[in-house]
Order: structure tokens, then sequence, then C-alpha cells
């Protein structure tokens, strides 16, 4: 029996915000015992910083767990939120923790095991949660343009397609019982029906515009919003979307994912959302996963087969532009806060590298004069 209660501790520390290695090795140490028996003998080793990722702290180390005679080695993962004012996300480790846990619990989406979470900032100097470290090769551009791994594309991108359709077909009050996905970020979301879902993440889009505008081009963005809401797709049932599925953010092993991580942007969305968004990181990356399966046709065709909601390209094609612009919002957000100097933080400036050509790839896909038309998609259609 998988427990879903969140392990928090809340006990307070006097060590200090920031908190050197030997006082985060303790931190696990105590978060472990509260989750796996206070009778553990528990030794940290290994713990160092994982570079990349912008929303979150990310370090991995090992555990070394003895009870009684038993031992155990732990691979692990802690993530912890980055300073208030430099947060990009503002998202909750506890309800990632619960999500987690639920899927784990309910589904066999392959999830990395959640230990726990601490909300109390004294203890790891931040909000953070510990997470079991997957096995697997998370390299996934090895599966492309003749990478090692080239030979288990076709099995890792069907497992990929069925993983992600087993998620969208989830029973929503048995994943998310409590509502803690229907508005994750506490931005207004509504989900008592798909119109009000989107109608309510519009009126969010565009409540957030004096917000993003640091720079003319900003423009676009309004545009895109307002392009959106006026021309909305048809209905499609409501689910649990991953809300950052591409292909960084899974692992595989012997021809199956072994799992798919990252869930701090999940919510109740549009299933369609994780196509749109997987559609264009998959040109960014250079990957081909929504080639595959090819003897199926493609991504979206078996997607297709699996649920029968006949899911069209015009459609994904919106909802690359509307994923676009989900993530849009709090990086340009973070962005503007640095430009207008709230703080210091490198970080901010550097997202301007990768952000600044999504405006003009936003132009594109809203069929903006001079733009490739070829290559300009549907939702300006």
């Amino acid at each position: 029996m998988i427990s879903l209660k969140g392990r928090r501790l809340s006990r307070k520390s006097a060590r200090p915000t920031g908190a050197v290695t030997n006082s985060m090795e303790r931190a696990i140490s105590e978060l472990l015992r509260e989750a796996l028996g206070n009778n553990c003998d528990i030794a940290i080793e290994g713990l160092a910083p994982i570079p990349g990722g912008f929303s979150r702290e990310t370090f991995s180390c090992t555990a070394l767990v003895t009870q009684g005679d038993a031992k155990e080695v732990l691979p692990l993962i802690i993530r912890k939120d980055p300073p208030e004012e430099v947060c990009i996300l503002q998202t909750s480790r506890a309800n990632e923790h619960e999500l987690i846990e639920s899927l784990r619990a309910h589904t066999s989406v392959p999830v990395s095991r959640s230990y726990g979470y601490e909300l109390d900032p004294d203890v790891f100097g931040s909000a953070a949660m510990v997470l079991q470290r997957a096995d697997g090769n998370g390299k996934t551009s090895q599966l492309f343009n003749d990478g090692a791994d080239v030979d288990q594309a076709e099995e890792v991108m069907r497992h990929l397609c069925e993983v992600l359709v087993e998620l969208h077909q989830a029973d929503i009050a048995v994943i998310d019982p409590r509502g803690i996905l229907q508005d994750p970020r506490g931005v207004g979301i509504r989900t008592s029906s798909w119109d009000d879902y989107m109608d309510s993440t519009f009126e969010y889009y565009l409540s957030t515009y004096d917000q993003i505008v640091y720079d003319p081009s900003s423009i676009i963005l309004l545009d895109a919003y307002l392009t959106l809401r006026r021309r909305k797709p048809r209905p499609l049932r409501l689910s649990v979307v991953h809300g950052d599925f591409n292909p960084a953010n899974f692992l595989y092993k012997n021809g199956k994912v072994s799992a798919l991580i990252d869930w701090e942007n999940s919510r109740i969305g549009d299933p369609r959302e994780d196509l749109g968004w997987m559609t264009t990181m998959d040109i960014l990356s250079n990957t081909h996963v929504m080639d595959y399966p090819k003897k199926e046709g493609g991504f979206i065709s078996y997607y297709n087969k699996l649920t029968g909601w006949d899911v069209t390209k015009e459609e994904v094609d919106y909802f690359t532009l509307f994923g676009s612009a989900n993530i849009g919002v709090p990086v340009q957000s973070a962005i503007y806060r640095r430009i207008a100097g709230e703080h210091r933080q490198f970080m901010h400036l550097y997202l301007i590298q990768s952000s600044a050509p999504a405006i003009p790839s936003m132009a594109q896909l809203l069929g903006y004069p001079g733009s490739n038309s070829s290559e300009t998609t549907g939702a300006s259609s």
C-alpha cells in the first residue's frame, strides 16, 4: 500500500538559509527517516548539484540505509525552490509529491517515488522534496539522428505514447481527489468545464500582459492571446496533463520509458497541451519524437488510435501556440523582473537568449506577413 500522506518535517532548525552541505545531508537523512522508519541508520554520500534546469535547484546523492542486518542503497534527487524573488514557476513541492504518489498508487505511469517534502525553509534553505533517482538514460537525443540507441526509438516512443494516453485517460477524481491540480499556480484558473478552463486561462494570460512588456515586440504576445481566445478549437474532455512534456523529461531503458519526470507544472487542462508542447520542444531539441512510432504513422496517429479522439494537425498547431503562451507568461515575467532591477540574478538575463527566438516563432504561427508561408500553421487559418 502506497501512502499518499506527505512526509513533512515540522521541527525548526537553527541553521541559516543557504545551508552548507553537511546541514543538507542531515536534512535529507531526517526526511528519509520520516519516510522509512526512525530505526534507520542513514549515511549520505556524493551530494552534488546537477547543472541545467531553470525552475528548481537540483542535487543528486546516494543514501546508504541500514535497518538491522538489512542494507539498501538509495539513489536520490533533491529538488529545491530558488529564492522567491527569482522563482520562475510558482509551484508547490507538496502538490508535486502528492501527484507523484497518487500516480504510483493508481496508474502504471512510470514515475520516481517521492520520499517526502519539506516546506519549512529553515531545513533545506528553501522548500524541497526528495525523490528516487530513476534508472535509465536521460540523454534522449541518443534515440535519434543515428544516435547510439536509435534501434530502441520505435519501441520507446510507442511506450511513451501509451504512457501519455494512460495519464490523459486517468480519472481526475481518483488522481486529484483534493483538487490541488485545478489551479496549482493560484492564478484564477477554473475547471468546471472545458470552456470555463479555456476562458479563465485567457483571462490569466491577458491580466499578466503589463508584467511582461519589456520590449515593443512583446505586442506579438498580446496578439497571440487574443487570437487563441478568438479561435478556440472543439472542446475535449479535461484531463491531468504533465505540463512540460518534452524530450528532456523522460528516461528510457531496454526499449521502454523507465520514468516520466519533472511534474511541477502538472495541472488539469486540455490533453492536447502536452501534444503541442512536445511538438515545439521536439523541433527545438532536434529530436523526432513526433515521427514515431513509425509503424503507426507517428505519435499523433498512434495517440488517436489509442484514444479515439481524432486530434488533428490544426488542433496540435493551436496548442503549440497555447503551450508557448502558458510557459511564456512566467518566463517573460521573470525576465521583466530582472530588467526592472528587482534582483540581480544573472540567469534571468540568460533566459532572454532562449525566449527571444520565441517571439518571431509566434509571429510565424500567427501568419504574420514575411513569415514562411509553408510553415504557417493552422492557428492562423
